[in-house]
């Protein structure tokens, strides 16, 4: 009987560990349920904060498609376009102008600097006209010689001046260096004992006076002589020529001289 007691005694002891392994699981489950109507309760708000804000992301596309159906819009985007577009044209034309007038300005810049360098050249010109204008060119020589050749440059051998150095008495001919109005002139005395002679000024290959000397009957000498002002360039040559073999034999009696009276510059 003793032994039936204990082992019923040890039944519940048994039962009664049992049981407390149960509360406790039970007391996990409930733990468990708890934390999963938690999260229930969590996805439900975070699923009513979705739903929320697709009802605004809706609106907001009712919205805008309101706003691209309207024709007040449409034609307030189109005037914008409109109006960039037409500010984009009027800087493309503002641009186009500029390259115009900076081009412009290049042309006047160009204008400027060559009206400049033809005062200088200008200037250069009258300063070197200055320098020239007070140089003396001329000459004076006579002939010691009566005889004369025919139809070549009668070479007046005694220079009296021959300013700048014009004048060859080995040639008889003057050549200018300096372009500009000349005057000239040739004097001789006839020698009555010889038939009538001419004598000549040429410019190059062209005569461009000429003085005549006849013989008198009664011995008597007559002095001839001829001038002309020519216009010379540079290199140009005068002389004088004779149609004769002789003039009166004393130097003082004949002679050739010329002058610069105005320089081209």
């Amino acid at each position: 009987m003793e032994e039936r007691v204990d082992n019923n005694a040890v039944t519940l002891i048994l039962h009664g560990e049992q049981l407390g392994v149960l509360e406790n699981s039970v007391s996990l489950l409930e733990e468990r349920v708890n934390v999963l109507e938690n999260t229930d309760v969590t996805m439900q708000e975070s699923l009513d904060a979705l739903e929320a804000t697709d009802v605004i992301t809706d609106d907001r596309l009712n919205e805008l498609e309101i706003a691209v159906n309207d024709t007040t819009v449409q034609e307030d985007l189109s005037e914008r376009v409109m109006n960039l577009e037409n500010i984009t044209s009027l800087q493309t034309n503002e641009i186009d102008d500029l390259v115009i007038k900076d081009g412009a300005h290049d042309n006047d810049i160009a204008a400027i600097q060559d009206v400049n360098n033809k005062f200088e050249q200008r200037i250069s010109l009258l300063e070197g006209s200055l320098e020239i204008n007070n140089i003396s060119v001329g000459f004076h020589a006579r002939l010691t010689n009566r005889d004369l050749p025919v139809g070549t440059p009668i070479m007046y051998d005694d220079v009296i001046f021959n300013a700048q150095g014009g004048y060859s008495p080995d040639t008889g001919i003057f050549i200018a260096n300096i372009p500009g109005l000349y005057y000239f002139e040739q004097y001789w005395v006839m020698d009555y004992r010889y038939p009538g002679i001419s004598l000549y000024i040429w410019k190059n290959n062209e005569i461009q006076c000429y003085s005549y000397g006849n013989n008198y009957a009664d011995g008597d000498n007559n002095s001839p002589s001829c001038s002309a002002t020519i216009e010379l360039l540079v290199h140009d040559e005068v002389y004088v020529t004779s149609s004769g073999v002789s003039v009166y034999s004393s130097p003082q009696y004949t002679g050739f001289t010329g002058f610069l009276i105005k320089a081209y510059v």
